[in-house]
Formats: C-alpha cells, sequence, structure tokens
C-alpha cells in the first residue's frame, strides 16, 4: 500500500438536487460546460489532476499546496463571472474545501484521511467559498495574495480529532493583513458561559485610578482634501539576513520606525497593517499612492550578520516615483535604538520638519535593552500569524522573557496583557493555567504595564472600563492613547466602541474616517458595526440596516455577528420588518448554541451591551421585543409567574437604601448578604468573598458592576415557593446566577 503528502481539493454543487429538480437538463449540460471550460483546464494549469468525479462535486490532487489554493480561488472567481451572466435560478455555486495531508494511493484513487478532512471541510465552506485546513493556511499564509480568517476547531464526521479550518478571504483589498492580528477588536471577545471562562473585566485598585477627562475628545482632522500635513507609509523593509528567521527584525523595525514617525510634527503617516497588504510584493511607487492616498513612500532592508547590522533606507514621492533621499546607517545591534533614531531624523529633514526638541520622542513603553526587544519582537512574530496553542505559549515565553530583561518594558508587559486575555481554553491548558489564573494575570501585567504606559496598556484598560460601566475614562485613556501613537489604527476604533456606548454616537463617525484614513482596508466588519451602532443610537434605523447589511453576517467567526446581530434584529423591530427580524434571530441562536448559551434573551443583551445610558440600552431592548426576542431564557424563567416580577420602581423602592440577606441558588449554595446605598453604592458578600460596586436600575432590571466582572443585570420576582421563617421572599434571576432574599433592613 503506497502513501504520499498531498494537498486534496473536494468541490461541491450548492443545492444540486434542487437544481436538477427545476431543470434536469439545463443543470446537467452548465454542470457538464463548467467542468471542460472551467474545472479541468484551471486544475490542469495548476499542475493538479481530477481522480474521482461525482454527479455533484469532484476530488483533485496537488502536488503543491500554494497551486491548489491558487486553483481553488481562480475557480471560484471564474465562477463567478459565469454567473454573472445568468439569472439566478441558473447560477451555480461550489463550495471548496483543502487539505494537506497523507493520502493512500490505489491506482488513479486516493483514499484516507486527508481525502476526508478535504471533503469535510468543503461542507464548511460558504456558497462561493473556501475552506482549508490550518496546515493549508500555515503552508501559504506568506506566499499567496490572500488572507485567511480563523473557523476555529472544527468537530467534523468520521474524524476523531478536531481539525482547525480557515476561509479564504477573497478580497484583494485584504491581502496582507494579519491572520491573527496583536490588538483586535477586542470588545467583539464572546463572553463564555460561568463555569467555562470567567471573565474578569474590572480594573485592579492598585492600578486603577480616576482620570482627568476633557469636557469631550477634540474631533480629528481625517479628511485626505482637508490634511495639508505631507502623508508618509512606511513599506515593510526587506530581511537581506541570511538567517531568514529573522524575519521577525525586519517587522518589527517597520512597526516601530512608524510609531516613531507618526509622531513627529506636521507628519501623518499610515498605520503598518495598511503597509502590510504589500508585503513580499513590488508595486510601483504610484500604485501605492493612488490606492492609500499618499504622498512618500518610505522603504528599505535590514541586514544582521552577528552583532553587526544594516539598514538601508529610501524615501520616494508617490507621485513621480522619484527618489527624494536614500541612506545607508551601520551600526551595532546594541545599538539599534540609536540607528532607528538616526532614520527618523534624516527622514524629518528630507522632509524638512523639527523634531519636538531637536530629537525623535522616546518611545511609549519601550526599552533601552535590545535582548529585551529582540525577544519581544519574537513574541510578537508568533501573536501575529496564525499560530497553534503550543505556538501561542512560546510567544507569552518571549514577553514573559523581555520583562525579564527589562523589568521597565510596558509595551511588554501590555502585550503579555492582551495575551492572558486572548487565552482560550486551549492555550491555558498548554500554558499550564487554569482560566481563573490566566484572568488574574492580566491584571497583574496591567499593573507593571502603567509603570510606563503603551497605547496597547490604554487599549485594553479602555476595553475593561467600558464592559465595567466607565466609558466616561475609556474615552480619556484612549485619547491619550492616540497622542502617543496617532497611526494605530486601533486608537480611532477603539475611541468609536467608547463613545457609542458612552451616549455619544454623533462623534463615532469622525473616528471612524480616522481609522479610514491610517488603514483604508482593515477590519472592514468592526467598523461597519460601530457604524451601525453609531446611527441606531441616533434612531436612524434604516442607515444602521443597511451599515450591518453590509458586514460577513454568515461567516463562521461568531465575533462578527454576536454584537451586530442584536443591533440589527432590535433595528427591523423598530422598523416592523418582522420576516427579516425573524430570520436574524435565527441566525443569532446559531451563533450563541454554539457558544455555551441557551438561547438569545435581552439578559444576554444587558450583559454585553453597557451602555452609559438607560435611554440606549432601552432603545435596544425596545427593538428587540417588538422582534420578539425574550427578556429572559427558557432556563432563567422556569418556575416564574410573570404576574410576580417586579417592576423598575418596585426594584428601586425595595432594594436601594436597604440590606438583604438570603442565598445564592445557583449554580450553587452560597449564603449572601447585601447592602445597597440610596445612590446605589453596593457592598455585598457571598460566601466568603465580599465585593464593592455600584447599582441601577434599567427598564425592569437590576443592574450590577463589580470589579473584574462583566456587568450583569436581572429580574426579580416574589418568590411564591418560599418558606416560613427563611429570607426568601424574592427571587433575584439573572444570566447565570439565582438567589433567594429577603429585606432586613
Amino acid at each position: 500500500m503506497d502513501r504520499k503528502l498531498s494537498a486534496i481539493l473536494a468541490a461541491d454543487v450548492v443545492g444540486y438536487s434542487a437544481l436538477m429538480e427545476r431543470d434536469e437538463a439545463g443543470t446537467f449540460e452548465r454542470l457538464r460546460a463548467g467542468r471542460k471550460e472551467l474545472f479541468e483546464p484551471e486544475i490542469a494549469r495548476h499542475h493538479g489532476h481530477i481522480f474521482k468525479l461525482m454527479g455533484d462535486g469532484m476530488l483533485a490532487e496537488f502536488g503543491s499546496v500554494v497551486d491548489a489554493v491558487e486553483c481553488a480561488v481562480s475557480l471560484q472567481r471564474g465562477l463567478s463571472e459565469r454567473n454573472a451572466s445568468l439569472p439566478e435560478a441558473e447560477q451555480i455555486q461550489v463550495r471548496i474545501g483543502i487539505n494537506l495531508g497523507e493520502v493512500i494511493v490505489d491506482g488513479d484513487d486516493r483514499y484516507g484521511d486527508g481525502v476526508n478532512i478535504a471533503a469535510r471541510l468543503q461542507q464548511l465552506a460558504e456558497p462561493g467559498g473556501i475552506c482549508v485546513s490550518g496546515k493549508v493556511a500555515k503552508e501559504v499564509e506568506r506566499k499567496l495574495a490572500f488572507t485567511f480568517e480563523s473557523m476555529g476547531e472544527q468537530r467534523v464526521k468520521n474524524i476523531t480529532e478536531t481539525v482547525r479550518a480557515y476561509r479564504v478571504l477573497l478580497n484583494p483589498a485584504a491581502a496582507g493583513k494579519a491572520l491573527h492580528a496583536p490588538r483586535q477588536p477586542r470588545g467583539w471577545r464572546f463572553p463564555a458561559a460561568a463555569g467555562i471562562l470567567v471573565l474578569a473585566l474590572g480594573l485592579a485598585a492598585a492600578w486603577w485610578q480616576r482620570w482627568e477627562r476633557p469636557a469631550q475628545p477634540a474631533v480629528p482632522t481625517v479628511s485626505e482634501a482637508a490634511d495639508a500635513r505631507p502623508s508618509l507609509v512606511v513599506l515593510p523593509f526587506d530581511n537581506l539576513s541570511d538567517d531568514k528567521e529573522q524575519e521577525y527584525l525586519a517587522d518589527g523595525f517597520t512597526e516601530d520606525l512608524t510609531t516613531a514617525l507618526a509622531r513627529v510634527p506636521g507628519l501623518f503617516v499610515f498605520s503598518p497593517n495598511a503597509a502590510s497588504a504589500y508585503k513580499d510584493k513590488d508595486p510601483k511607487p504610484e500604485e501605492i499612492a493612488a490606492a492609500l492616498g499618499v504622498r512618500y513612500l518610505l522603504k528599505g532592508s535590514i541586514r544582521r550578520v552577528g552583532d553587526d547590522m544594516r539598514i538601508n533606507a529610501q524615501l520616494i514621492d508617490g507621485g513621480t516615483s522619484r527618489h527624494l533621499w536614500a541612506e545607508r546607517f551601520d551600526g551595532r545591534w546594541a545599538d539599534v535604538f540609536a540607528l532607528q533614531d538616526r532614520v527618523v531624523s534624516s527622514i524629518a529633514g528630507a522632509l524638512q520638519l523639527r523634531l519636538v526638541s531637536g530629537a525623535p520622542a522616546t518611545r511609549a513603553g519601550g526599552t533601552s535593552n535590545p535582548e529585551a526587544y529582540e525577544a519581544y519582537l519574537k513574541g510578537m512574530d508568533i501573536y501575529n500569524r496564525i499560530n497553534t496553542p503550543e505556538e501561542f505559549a512560546q510567544a507569552v515565553k518571549y514577553f514573559q522573557q523581555a520583562v525579564q530583561l527589562d523589568p521597565d518594558f510596558g509595551a511588554a508587559y501590555a502585550q503579555l496583557a492582551w495575551a492572558y486575555w486572548d487565552a482560550d481554553v486551549a492555550r491555558v491548558v498548554v500554558m499550564g493555567l487554569t482560566t481563573d489564573v490566566a484572568q488574574g494575570k492580566i491584571y497583574e501585567t496591567l499593573e507593571a504595564a502603567a509603570r510606563d504606559p503603551s497605547p496597547g496598556y490604554y487599549q485594553l484598560v479602555a476595553e475593561l472600563m467600558v464592559r465595567e460601566h466607565d466609558s466616561d475614562d475609556a474615552v480619556t485613556v484612549l485619547l491619550k492613547s492616540v497622542a502617543l501613537d496617532p497611526s494605530d489604527t486601533w486608537n480611532y476604533l477603539s475611541l468609536a466602541n467608547a463613545l457609542n456606548f458612552n451616549g455619544r454616537p454623533k462623534q463615532v463617525l469622525s473616528y471612524l474616517d480616522a481609522a479610514a484614513r491610517v488603514d483604508p482596508n482593515s477590519w472592514m466588519d468592526y467598523r461597519r458595526y460601530q457604524a451601525g451602532l453609531a446611527e441606531f443610537g441616533q434612531e436612524k434605523f434604516e442607515d444602521a440596516v443597511r451599515s450591518i447589511e453590509k458586514m460577513d453576517l454568515i461567516s463562521a467567526d461568531p465575533r462578527a455577528k454576536f454584537y451586530a446581530l442584536q443591533v440589527l434584529i432590535s433595528a427591523y423591530g423598530h422598523l416592523g420588518r418582522t420576516d427579516q427580524a425573524a430570520a436574524a434571530l435565527e441566525t443569532l441562536r446559531k451563533v450563541v448554541a454554539r457558544r455555551w448559551e441557551w438561547e438569545p434573551s435581552q439578559l444576554m443583551t444587558q450583559d454585553s451591551m453597557v451602555f452609559k445610558n438607560t435611554a440606549d440600552i432601552e432603545r435596544l431592548l425596545a427593538g428587540l421585543t417588538k422582534a420578539g426576542v425574550p427578556e429572559l431564557s427558557a432556563l432563567a424563567k422556569a418556575g416564574m409567574n410573570p404576574k410576580d416580577r417586579l417592576t423598575g420602581a418596585e426594584i428601586k423602592s425595595l432594594m436601594f437604601g436597604h440590606e438583604t440577606r438570603g442565598k445564592l441558588v445557583m449554580p450553587t449554595f452560597l449564603p449572601m448578604q447585601r447592602t445597597t446605598s440610596v445612590d446605589g453604592a453596593v457592598s455585598e458578600t457571598v460566601g466568603q468573598r465580599t465585593r464593592s460596586g455600584t447599582s441601577w436600575v434599567q427598564g425592569n432590571f437590576l443592574c450590577n458592576a463589580f470589579p473584574r466582572e462583566l456587568t450583569s443585570c436581572g429580574a426579580i420576582y416574589r418568590n411564591v415557593f418560599r418558606t416560613p421563617g427563611r429570607d426568601d421572599e424574592y427571587k433575584a434571576v439573572y444570566r447565570w446566577d439565582q438567589f433567594e432574599f429577603s429585606v432586613v433592613r
């Protein structure tokens, strides 16, 4: 029995049975023509061969995984072109799956898990889409002009172990985008069920402080036409070292150089993410200038041999392709920071710009230790690309090494905090931690990061503040982050998020425009969600629907859908579009079912959408009510009679200014005692744990915000099943917890 390593492409026609039932002869002819005119020639052109044909699909083998992916993209684009001239009823769509693995060779046929996994991946693909295994994505991630979106670990039929799957993004504008970006929209982190992942969402007293805030954030100057500053993009520097593993040095140098130049007064600098689309490519300068709307391009290379370094840099006029300046910088690796400063000073001089105090600005959260810097760059190199749990754990070790070498390295501490925040169950297990310990480490590392704050530090602090019902301070710290790095897209997107939840949706658009100015093509779904949320906040429900409907709401990634779908359903409810609301609600049910949630409910919405102003959340809940979203899940309201539920006014009268006593009855049994002041300050003891926070009434719900916890809201009922003599006159029903209690004072 012969075996070999092959790339297997599996293709299947979407809705084949329905097509044949509707027009058997016509469908057969179109399929035959498509195979002869498109599939067979393209597969042959990419050095593959078809080894099995089925009525509604085929299997093909390739010796090169790069050829397999390029072929799949060509097939989908070719089908799209053919469909453009056909009525919708006659269009043929195909799902494609690709796997790299060992196959059994039996004459012209191929068998084994390598083939089976490709067939299962095909079933995970969207109509007109391509789904590949983690092995495929890792092999081709820097070799092709396509990028990938993680679909997570997937369980597929007849395969014992889970399969890590990725969706191929066919949009050329997304090419070069990091597969696992260091600062993703953390606001999209999906809250897992209690008992599986405890979300620590507060701020430790050791580093939390009240921030001196301006009356309102300054509106950024973002219009290209209105911005008279010279604009610059730092293209990815080439790694000319003999050791190709030192690519991380070139990538890290490029990003840090971008940040340093962005702080030069009078210069507008595009984000590293916008520039990364041109990595390993050689477009003409005028093409880049036209695509980004940029005047100047900085390109160069870095070469390191032992401790010796050489940096070549050249400044190009994007409009004329004329080289304005070029220089070589030689030095030792120990002098890397001085070399970087020399590059910044030289470019500023070439553009006739004056540096503040005649020298480059100090790096926020940076280090003067070359060894710590190198460890940090190694960690970022792993963190910014597709990584297994084992590789993720290695990145964490590099960050830990960096802060051991320099205990004042603020940016490394901040990135370590982000890593603990991003650590899912699989990653936590490999790191030898528990989820509770990993969450606790977020705050330990943030305490250290606060000594020399970086943009990454401020962004994570702001995310936690929004979740903790403190979007006022979130806006303030993000303005500090913008000042540190005006080229960072996430500063502006995070500000948009904080302003939306702070009740200032009219100011959001300017920050979305600022994000688009420094980075025109990345994180489009997140931008559309924020735009839709801002429009919803101004009661522009039609506009909100248009923005959110542009998102990829059939993506396998729940983060892009969880928050936006709730806004979309509510907007449909306000507009009276009951059929569309029902369809969107069904999609949301599937999303939450995959994340250990029983069903969508308004309790879930209030826990995840933490608005400062009651009117904003009530607007969202009103639309959800019209769309048929229940206030409580079936489990939460089991045994409860709606007639026994307290109104908001009754809750305020019962709880505020009083002491209550009782017990936690779900998910476990623990004694509880709580005191709530008239102004909402809370002191609560459950079991041996005492915590202090804030309470408020939101509609007919009681909401609580405690440090290191997700904001939660619950309904209160009169307990008709109470036992005389016990403290169980009332029952509080939250998303994950239930309490029985009585007022004792």
